[in-house]
């Protein structure tokens, strides 16, 4: 039996009569059978594997290869012409995959470049593919041409060369990890965001404070970054989404989190550092992030896509989760729509409104040994391509597509309460949690 329709089985009584009443009689039938449009026919569909809004989302495979190295393709860069490269750090290789059948999904992979180190951020731009490594930052043109631009960037012990991305500056931003988990450290070396011109001149340190800025992207015109605490500190830190300020000060390794003093800290002020926009239970482990800007589907446009990784050292599961979040006019989040693992629950669609707590998702996501959604595996980075569908990658050497359903739906009908997937979305009618 389908996962979804196993899901149903369990939806209670009075779910399952608010969407009697809400839906037409051929939605109903519909909701039976929730096929995507044109998903169904296509031999890539992955229909019960993954808890999705198969209501929002047809669920492609793109690529999988167990045997391929565990953290393979930890970086995803998607080119106007619907190339989508992928990281493999371990290798030294960037991968080029690319559609050869004519189904607009990327089937055929191949070596774009290799010989490189620990190439763990993508970039796409003009017609080049910027990639952050270790100490360097190389420029690949489609050409075949290629140089270094950047050889020189700190590195070495610690946490890997992070994102890679390029503000509407036309400038180059990266983001360096922290040299250990947990020491303090020259915080104009590590632990920094910086930016560059596009053939690495002109370096500049935007800003510092961070542990482990996996991901750096530009959205609504301003650089974010991600963080998450120190393993010593998970039951008592959080991991972050932070919108970075020019010459701010995020606080570690003196102070993690919103002011709080760190183990490792000296004679500092805390409340000088800049709190994080949102915060995530600790053992999240956000690793990736993408701007959706497309119009495809209501609630989806002008939003952050993040990818909380999880961490399997924890017993329990924080992460293993892909989220959307929306924000307010202020850059405030509103609150974080889980797209997978996905579960409609009490009709809540696996919304949660964010109250400035740390975001668990326990009352709504259930994962476990039985393996639903990416457990045992680990989500690693997202990719949003021209067209509005967002590729996930994850280990087990596996990359997967949300390509958005063709079919036209009734969101009202559909989404009947607080979401926001309901065209009469209001934040200021936010339920409790």
């Amino acid at each position: 039996m389908p996962v979804l329709a196993l899901l149903r089985r369990r939806l209670a009584p009075i779910a399952l009569a608010a969407l009697a009443l809400a839906i037409s009689a051929s939605t109903g039938l519909q909701a039976q059978q929730p096929e995507p449009g044109g998903c169904r026919q296509r031999p890539t569909l992955i229909y019960s594997e993954f808890y999705a809004d198969f209501w929002r989302w047809c669920v492609d495979s793109v690529f999988h290869d167990p045997m391929i190295e565990p953290l393979s393709f930890t970086a995803m860069a998607v080119a106007p012409d619907g190339t989508l490269f992928a990281t493999r750090p371990l290798s030294g290789a960037v991968m080029a995959l690319r559609d050869t059948d004519g189904d607009d999904l990327p089937d055929t992979m191949e070596t774009f470049a290799e010989g490189l180190t620990l190439p763990n951020g993508l970039a796409y731009h003009d017609g080049a593919l910027y990639v952050a490594g270790g100490a360097r930052i190389d420029r690949i043109f489609m050409t075949g041409a290629a140089e270094t631009i950047v050889d020189d960037l700190p590195s070495g012990a610690g946490f890997w060369t992070g994102g890679i991305a390029i503000g509407d500056d036309s400038r180059l931003y990266v983001a360096l990890g922290a040299p250990c988990d947990n020491c303090v450290f020259e915080a104009r070396d590590r632990g920094l965001i910086l930016s560059m011109n596009l053939d690495g001149s002109d370096r500049q340190i935007v800003a510092t404070g961070f542990r482990q800025p996996a991901d750096v992207e530009f959205f609504r015109g301003q650089v974010w970054t991600l963080d998450s605490a120190p393993i010593h500190a998970r039951r008592g830190a959080f991991d972050e989404l932070n919108l970075v300020q020019p010459g701010g000060w995020y606080g570690f390794p003196n102070c993690i989190g919103a002011g709080e003093g760190n183990s490792a800290s000296a004679d500092v002020d805390c409340a000088n550092s800049i709190p994080p926009v949102m915060r995530f239970g600790g053992g999240a482990v956000p690793t990736s992030l993408a701007a959706y800007t497309h119009d495809t589907l209501p609630g989806v446009k002008d939003t952050l896509i993040i990818v909380l990784s999880g961490a399997p050292s924890q017993i329990d599961f924080v992460g293993y989760k892909v989220i959307m979040i929306n924000f307010d006019e202020a850059n405030r989040p509103l609150g974080a729509t889980v797209l997978i693992p996905f579960r409609r629950q009490d009709l809540q669609q696996a919304y949660a409104p964010y109250r400035g707590e740390a975001l668990y998702w326990n009352t709504f996501i259930h994962i476990s040994e039985l393996g639903f959604g990416f457990y045992p595996n680990q989500p690693l980075a997202v990719a949003v391509e021209p067209r509005g569908w967002i590729y996930i990658s994850m280990t087990g050497g596996r990359i997967i597509a949300l390509r958005p359903r063709q079919a036209q739906l009734d969101y009202e009908a559909l989404y009947p309460i607080w979401t926001p997937m309901n065209p009469k979305f209001d934040p200021s009618e936010a339920p409790g949690d």
